[in-house]
């Protein structure tokens, strides 16, 4: 066995360091929220080319029905669902159905790099101090959850089980109607 067959990869190492400090200091963070912020969850967006915001962006506004889409860039289920989410973009305009992805990770250009290969086209949001993970126990990936225009989740406990285009949007589809 090789040297490098035996010691893990620099991006590994960062990956898991990240991820480490993140879910330690996410004990740390809690109790100074106003009522405002327990409402409104709002993140740092990592993406900000072409139509995608820069700045922070709320993950669950009111009055739109709202998927969110708890992944990680190493997640093979995560990469595999891409395509139903673009598409879901391009069936929806923002205003009908607001899509956000968010992930714990902290390196910022993996994340970049992964959005650009599998051509994300609505807003990516990192998490480091979980807290939008902690609020929904969003605990494995992916994990996607849906949102009606008031804000009430409606997805069974730990989210939609669809990974597919036609899965996804039947479940979808009658929350945009009822707006």
């Amino acid at each position: 066995m090789t040297n490098s067959q035996t010691r893990p990869n620099r991006r590994t190492v960062l990956a898991t360091l990240g991820t480490t400090l993140a879910v330690g200091s996410a004990g740390c963070s809690g109790g100074d929220q106003t009522a405002d912020e327990e409402t409104s969850l709002s993140l740092p967006s990592v993406v900000t080319t072409g139509e995608l915001p820069d700045g922070d962006v709320v993950l669950v506004p009111d009055d739109t029905v709202t998927l969110l889409n708890f992944f990680a860039t190493w997640c093979k289920p995560c990469v595999d669902e891409m395509p139903a989410f673009r598409r879901l973009r391009s069936e929806y305009d923002p205003e009908t159905l607001h899509m956000v992805s968010i992930t714990p990770e902290v390196d910022e250009e993996l994340i970049a790099a992964f959005w650009e290969k599998h051509d994300g086209t609505w807003p990516v949001v990192n998490d480091p101090a979980l807290k939008a993970t902690d609020r929904w126990d969003a605990n494995s990936y992916p994990t996607n959850l849906l949102f009606d225009q008031d804000g009430t989740q409606v997805s069974d406990g730990h989210g939609i089980l669809a990974r597919e285009f036609e899965a996804l949007n039947a479940k979808i589809k009658p929350l945009v109607e009822e707006q």
